[in-house]
């Protein structure tokens, strides 16, 4: 606890707000004991709502928006079949709705609002918590940066083959066929070019700013490997899909041990573009060009060996990033100002104790899960059929 963060030149005691758990007396800025606890519980809860925000402004904006796509349907349908039933127009207006190529303006309209405006409400709940502070300097020179990219590189390419595995297995993927279409690549040249913005512009700045930005920060001020872990975990919940929450889950930690080494979540924005622009890249050499050439069977095959290659190369960069910077310690934070120094019984109480007991963080996990089978069910019946 004596060594001085590289990136921030100030330790952890020296922190402000801090209260040694053992002293009678409150901190210097007049916090209680009592008040400490109910301010980082109340972070832990303001963590875990993002999901529930994000999702809650998706659903009512993807409803406003396929129910003007509907209604529009329906008149068109209407005028051209009269006789029409009920089942059939509302079945046919489905498919159609569903399966429509503007689904991906869609999806990526409406994710792009719910994350502005839960980070609006996250950030705008918790007053005393600066933005603008995760846009710090980072500390870590540019081959560490790089060097962390191909190792997340490799683990994405890995947790691919281990997904395809299982899913040769047991035949399931856990995501339905909507999303898989809605996220191809398309011959469309101008959705492509929003699937571009959204995959590798827009969704990976958002999501680092609530994820590696807010989530991480407001789980950080106790323990920061607690932190990493858990804000890991929210992000591949956020996903909402089984296949993803493990790929979002490995990610998440290498996004957000690299945001807390540097001090700044600049290096995860930019490795998280990479790392998405790796699958939009690989997506359109294999699954496209390469598919319409030599055949989907052997393009899958080639593709699955690109993603081994990958994942060898990314792991042994791993390997050397951790053994160049080691493991998360009290001294990697990224807003300094929310660092509390505890005794080991009140930290434990304070870290998964207290975030497992957070009703935010509760339902979150419910709701993510239940998705997530949702999908799995859906995927069994396409095949079944």
């Amino acid at each position: 606890m004596s060594e001085i963060s590289e990136h921030n030149n100030i330790r952890p005691e020296d922190a402000v707000p801090q209260y040694v758990w053992g002293k009678p007396e409150p901190s210097e800025d007049g916090e209680s004991p009592v008040m400490i606890r109910r301010k980082i519980k109340n972070g832990y809860n303001w963590a875990g709502s993002i999901i529930l925000w994000q999702q809650l402004f998706a659903f009512i904006i993807m409803m406003i928006i396929t129910g003007i796509m509907s209604a529009k349907l329906t008149t068109q349908l209407l005028a051209e079949n009269p006789d029409m039933d009920m089942n059939e127009l509302t079945l046919t207006i489905t498919q159609q709705v569903m399966q429509s190529d503007s689904m991906i303006l869609v999806n990526a309209v409406t994710m792009v609002a719910a994350n502005i405006i839960s980070l609006a409400i996250v950030c705008g709940a918790k007053k005393q918590f600066k933005l603008k502070s995760v846009f710090g300097k980072s500390s870590l020179a540019g081959s560490s940066v790089l060097i962390a990219i191909i190792g997340a590189i490799g683990i994405q390419a890995a947790s691919v083959l281990i997904q395809t595995l299982v899913t040769y297995i047991t035949g399931i993927s856990g995501v339905g066929n909507s999303l898989n279409n809605s996220l191809g690549f398309k011959d469309s040249f101008a959705l492509n070019i929003v699937l571009f913005l959204y995959m590798v512009i827009a969704g990976p700045i958002l999501e680092e700013l609530l994820f590696r930005g807010a989530a991480l920060n407001l789980l950080a001020p106790v323990d920061r490997k607690f932190a990493l872990i858990a804000s890991s975990l929210l992000f591949g919940l956020m996903h909402c899909n089984f296949n993803q929450i493990f790929n979002g889950f490995l990610l998440g930690l290498i996004l957000g041990y690299i945001a807390l080494k540097s001090g700044s979540i600049i290096p995860s924005i930019i490795m998280h573009m990479l790392l998405n622009l790796n699958v939009f890249i690989i997506g359109f050499i294999f699954e496209h060009k390469l598919a319409e050439t030599i055949g989907i069977e052997a393009a899958a095959k080639a593709e699955l060996i690109a993603f081994g290659v990958e994942a060898v190369i990314g792991i042994i960069a791993l390997v050397i990033l951790l053994k160049k910077h080691g493991r998360i310690t009290e001294n990697d934070i990224i807003i300094p100002e929310y660092s509390y120094v505890l005794e080991d019984s009140e930290e434990k109480k304070l870290t998964w104790q207290a975030f497992i007991k957070s009703p935010s963080i509760i339902i979150s996990i419910i709701f993510c899960v239940f998705t997530a089978c949702t999908l799995v069910t859906v995927g069994v019946g396409i095949l079944n059929k």
